[in-house]
């Protein structure tokens, strides 16, 4: 199977950040072509990464694109939540995280929301590890929309929860 070539200005995501190709050079180090990356939250630079061309490792993937959002969008209601065992949240929730599949930070969202409110109902304090992984699930899965859609982080959140709703509204 060829490997995706990337070109010089084309946005992707390397691991699970939005990152904008500055350009292709040879590695000081392995001396492979590599694709010089930096955040595209981030544009002046100051944090850049190589990643080989041949990509191994198998991080660096295309940016969803207007028909896949629309897909995770209508899907969503659908994804279901991880068991909730406390003890071993933490590593469901970096499991998910480590991979690539974008329907894996709704479920860590789906889930956090759903163990937040059922500690609300029981006068429980909120479980830190939830908020923790909220949090980057939502930066991930924000970033990477409003980067397709050429939205915001608070657009892009607004816009995904609206169409959820209709899409769950329409399952009804």
């Amino acid at each position: 199977m060829d490997q995706k070539r990337y070109k010089k200005g084309d946005l992707v995501v390397y691991r699970r950040d939005v990152c904008r190709v500055v350009r292709i050079a040879k590695s000081d180090f392995t001396g492979e072509q590599c694709y010089i990356l930096v955040p595209y939250l981030k544009p002046d630079g100051s944090v850049k990464m190589q990643v080989p061309v041949s990509n191994k490792g198998g991080h660096l993937r295309d940016l969803v694109t207007r028909q896949q959002i629309r897909e995770l969008i209508d899907n969503t209601p659908d994804i279901e939540t991880l068991v909730s065992k406390p003890a071993n949240m933490k590593s469901q929730y970096a499991t998910l995280m480590k991979g690539d599949d974008i329907e894996d930070l709704v479920r860590i969202i789906k889930t956090s929301y759903a163990r937040n409110e059922e500690r609300i109902a029981n006068h429980k304090k909120l479980a830190s590890i939830d908020d923790e992984y909220l949090q980057k699930a939502e930066r991930y899965l924000y970033d990477e929309i409003g980067a397709s859609l050429g939205m915001s982080f608070d657009e892009s959140k607004a816009y995904f929860e609206k169409e959820v709703q209709k899409a769950s509204a329409q399952k009804e």
